[in-house]
C-alpha cells in the first residue's frame, strides 16, 4: 500500500499505532526486539516503535496522548533514530498482516 499511495502523493496514516490497550499493546510494548532496541538508544519502547511507523515520509501517526508527559513522551520519537540493524528487527518481528487485523480492546 505504501509504494501505491507515494506514487500517487498520498500521506498515509497510522491509526493507534501502538493498539489501544490490552494484550496487543503489552505484547508490542514487551516484545524483546522492541525491548532490546529500546534499552540499546536508551529511549521507551513506545518511542521505538512510533520512530518505526514514521520512519517512511508521508506516513503520520495518531497515538493517544492523556497527559503532557504522555505528549512528551510521543514527541520523544522524533529523535529516535533506526539503524538498518535496528529496522531489519523491527521488520522481522512485526511482518506485514496478511489477511485483517483487529484492534485489541481492554
Amino acid at each position: 500500500m505504501l509504494p501505491w499511495c507515494r506514487q500517487r502523493q498520498l500521506p498515509v496514516m497510522a491509526y493507534c499505532p501502538l493498539a489501544q490497550a490490552g494484550q496487543l499493546r503489552n505484547w508490542l510494548l514487551h516484545h524483546g526486539a522492541v525491548q532490546s532496541i529500546a534499552a540499546e538508544l536508551g529511549t521507551s519502547a513506545a518511542q521505538v516503535l512510533l520512530a518505526w511507523v514514521i520512519r517512511e515520509p508521508g506516513v503520520v501517526a495518531i497515538h493517544k496522548a492523556a497527559s503532557v508527559a504522555h505528549v512528551k513522551e510521543n514527541a520523544g520519537a522524533l529523535a529516535v533514530t533506526l539503524s538498518a540493524k535496528h529496522l531489519e528487527a523491527l521488520d522481522r518481528a512485526f511482518p506485514p498482516p496478511q489477511r485483517k487485523t483487529f484492534l485489541d480492546s481492554a
